[in-house]
């Protein structure tokens, strides 16, 4: 990479964001670019960041999502290519055309990373100061204000000394005591020096208050640049400018048993700094020359390097320290349903009916009374349960300790593979096992993602088991921002098949044969692919076929295959797919019956939800994994059938039409790979706002 390569790159990235779009469209043939999908998902995001009918604290934070979603793509998506995308097809296609998928993800995602710095820039910062929170220069604080600065920063440094990597030693950036994150980039009569800044960051915010009487931020790394001669003291600095370098974070943990994944995950500090460097950020306004030493030491292929406006770094805004409830959504209380909210009854209330739990419009409160109901509970002999991503605070760990130390014989799965969660789940798992808890973790080859408990109980002469099945993680935070459906249940069937799912977890059994749930690996997809095969089937013999999936992401390609089939025997199918979709809705002799909505909105759609008309004997199925060949070939993942006729009806005759029938957040997918946003935005309320308004009346 040169100079040639900067100066010409937005001409020619606007010419090949146009055949990007092309080879979108009509390249691919029978599915859409996995990587492009994922990306216009994020432009998705990034329009509710510029909607002016969302809050304005709201649109701040959504800008923060995408930058941080691409801060993660860049984490573990983009050094898969680096590494020669080894893995499966349908997610890792190396070449598509005669241009490899990172000449493609750099065109889409520089597009992306200037529209979200021009939305702030533009948009949302000229907002915010008619609100009264200004960003401002470091040159417009008052003489008293930058004594404090400085001040303030000298105290910082004192306890927090900075490394200094000078330009003689650049060729060691790549390995460990050099950044992941932001870092400054000096010149001095020294030469060049590289200074990571992000412990800094991390340890006191990004957003620094300037004065007492009002709401008046810089950023710190600005704070950091104008007192450089505190950074670098005894040289004269001529230049300082801000640069950010993400690398591959994907531990990819792998190993023969728990005790080779614990070490690993103790290593993770010491792996990660060693892994290679995925993007490099820099100002747009510089010249090449301040950056040509860093981008040579680190052997970066042009396509890792990406010039923006400043700042850099706008995930940070998803932490924006400001609280002014007038510009955020309105609060509402959540419903408890009524066999949730007595800890005394509800193991009354489950043997007489089933129960669904539908967050955030419910309280995630009802989960964690089952829990210590469970807890409490004399007649209670065991608790099973799997835990995938807890949070920093966990009510759910609360009760199983709880039930521990009264006695209760209590199981947990933790998964340690849990994507940039695999240090806290450890820290988790030693907490439980400290308190009395058996802690397991699953498959050394799967990663174990379904979300299941199972509750024994001894009542008179009979012991009777309490299964709840989530399409979420237990998790009390996300739980009020990401919606999800959890079943209780004591329908003996499938409290049967959660029992020899437990055994199997936890090495009791090797070969479980399950009646009612449909598990992954090994049976899930020929299931799957039986019930959209009967509803070919039933379409041919007597019309009226239907099938209706709420998912995250479609990438896996059978699937996708038996789709294509199923519309072209005429079975109507109805897709409600928050992220990537790889099949192409609506091409003549292929897709013809396939309508594809995505809704993004206040909260995170992350419930699965799965139904299938079967020539009117209507099955609904909820469950952990979406359409991708990771969920059906290397994850443990459960679908578990919705029996209760009550819950059955509220999920077909209310939930699912709410979602396909989107107006106010539903984007319709075209053939073409266009998104298309809500003709009429305002004619009636999006599906989350008509289930905050529906709450406790699902049936």
């Amino acid at each position: 990479m040169g100079k040639k390569h900067k100066k010409d790159g937005k001409s020619k990235k606007d010419k090949t964001l146009s055949d990007t779009d092309k080879l979108l469209c009509e390249d691919c043939g029978r599915y859409f670019n996995r990587e492009l999908s994922w990306l216009k998902f994020n432009e998705r995001v990034l329009a509710e960041a510029r909607n002016p009918k969302n809050p304005l604290l709201e649109r701040v934070s959504f800008l923060g999502i995408v930058a941080d979603n691409l801060d993660e793509y860049f984490m573990v998506r983009v050094p898969a290519y680096q590494e020669g995308a080894t893995r499966s097809s349908d997610e890792y296609e190396e070449v598509v055309g005669s241009r490899t998928q990172l000449e493609m993800i750099y065109d889409r995602t520089i597009f992306l990373m200037r529209n979200i710095s021009w939305v702030w820039a533009k948009e949302l910062k000229p907002e915010l100061e008619k609100s009264g929170i200004i960003f401002t220069k470091y040159a417009k604080c008052s003489e008293s204000e930058k004594r404090t600065l400085r001040k303030e920063l000298g105290e910082i440094l004192a306890n927090n000394p900075v490394t200094v990597i000078r330009g003689d030693r650049f060729e060691d950036i790549g390995h460990d005591e050099f950044l992941k994150g932001m870092g400054l980039l000096a010149k001095s009569d020294r030469g060049y020096a590289v200074i990571p800044i992000q412990d800094i960051l991390d340890t006191y915010g990004r957003f620094v208050r300037v004065g007492k009487r009002k709401a008046e931020y810089i950023f710190r790394e600005e704070q950091l640049r104008k007192n450089a001669d505190l950074l670098l003291p005894d040289e004269t600095v001529r230049a300082v400018v801000p640069v950010r370098l993400t690398r591959d974070s994907d531990l990819n943990l792998k190993g023969d048993d728990a005790d080779d994944l614990i070490s690993a995950i103790k290593a993770a500090p010491e792996t990660l700094a060693k892994k290679l460097p995925s993007r490099l950020e820099t100002e747009q306004w510089l010249p090449y020359g301040y950056t040509s030493y860093l981008v040579n030491a680190l052997s970066l292929l042009p396509e890792l390097v990406y010039d923006v406006p400043s700042p850099l770094g706008l995930a940070d805004l998803k932490k924006f320290p400001v609280s002014r409830p007038e510009l955020k959504f309105p609060p509402y209380a959540p419903a408890l349903p009524a066999g949730l909210s007595e800890e005394d009854r509800i193991f009354e209330r489950l043997a007489d009916k089933d129960i669904m739990l539908f967050t955030p419009y419910d309280s995630f409160d009802g989960l964690v009374n089952f829990l210590n109901a469970a807890a409490k509970d004399p007649a209670v002999q065991k608790i099973q349960m799997t835990l995938y991503r807890l949070g920093s605070e966990s009510p759910v760990v609360d009760a199983l300790i709880a039930a521990a130390r009264n006695g209760k014989d209590v199981t947990t799965v933790i998964e340690l593979k849990a994507s940039f969660d695999e240090e806290a789940n450890f820290q988790w798992a030693t907490k439980l096992s400290e308190n009395g808890v058996t802690v397991t973790h699953g498959m050394p080859d799967l990663k174990v993602h379904a979300k299941c408990c199972l509750v024994t109980r001894r009542e008179g002469e009979k012991t009777v088991r309490y299964a709840t099945i989530s399409t979420g993680n237990y998790n009390a935070k996300t739980a009020k921002i990401y919606s999800d459906i959890s079943l209780f249940t004591a329908d003996s069937g499938i409290c049967r098949d959660v029992a020899m799912l437990f055994a199997y977890l936890t090495k009791k059994e090797e070969h479980p044969e399950y009646k009612h749930l449909l598990v992954s690996p090994d049976f899930m997809e020929d299931s799957l692919m039986h019930f959209i095969q009967r509803e070919i089937d039933h379409q041919k013999r007597s019309g009226g076929g239907h099938i209706i999936l709420k998912i995250n992401s479609l990438t896996h390609r059978p699937i996708i295959n038996a789709l294509y089939e199923a519309s072209n025997a005429g079975v109507k199918i109805d897709l409600i797919v928050r992220g990537i979709c790889m099949l192409r809705p609506g091409v003549p002799n292929l897709s013809d019956n396939i309508r594809v909505i995505s809704i993004v909105g206040r909260f995170l759609e992350h419930s699965r939800v799965f139904y299938f008309r079967n020539d009117g004997d209507e099955q609904v199925f909820i469950g952990s994994p979406d359409m991708m060949s990771r969920n059906l070939k290397r994850r443990v993942e459960i679908i578990c059938p919705v029996l209760d006729r009550k819950i059955k009806n509220a999920i077909i005759n209310r939930i699912l039409p709410t979602f396909i029938h989107d107006t106010g957040k539903g984007h319709i997918l075209t053939a073409n790979g266009v998104y298309l946003p809500p003709k009429h935005p305002d004619s009636g309320l999006g599906a989350q706002q008509m289930f905050i308004a529906m709450r406790k009346v699902w049936w």
